[in-house]
């Protein structure tokens, strides 16, 4: 029997709430879920849980979990990312997928994926 059923929700220390929520919801589109104030704000992704917490004083820890969003326009998100000034490699073809990293406001490392094949 496992230990483990399943991902319940991947989150993230932020410095600024507004900041992380404004980057979430309105360069990336998601809809704010839970609030609470500046401890808490929850996102619905896919049938997935993402949060963030926080405020944090100084920088975030760097490293930890790293979310993959899957995408249907990964050009559509480049083009809101640079719209909105964040910091992003190129799109890669992986062979079957494009795939784009990117940062949030805190430095937090994501990752978006659309399948092509």
């Amino acid at each position: 029997m496992a230990l483990i059923e399943g991902v319940d929700v991947v989150f993230y220390g932020v410095c600024n709430m507004d900041r992380a929520v404004a980057f979430y919801e309105g360069v990336l589109g998601l809809e704010v879920s839970q609030r609470a104030g500046n401890d808490w704000a929850q996102f619905s992704v896919g049938g997935m849980e993402l949060g963030l917490f926080g405020e944090l004083a100084t920088a975030p820890h760097q490293g930890g979990a790293t979310v993959t969003f899957r995408v249907g326009d990964i050009r559509a998100l480049d083009a809101a990312l640079d719209a909105a000034g964040a910091k992003r490699d190129p799109v890669e073809d992986m062979g079957g997928a494009l795939s784009m990293e990117f940062l949030d406001p805190d430095g937090n490392r994501l990752v978006a994926v659309q399948i092509t094949a």
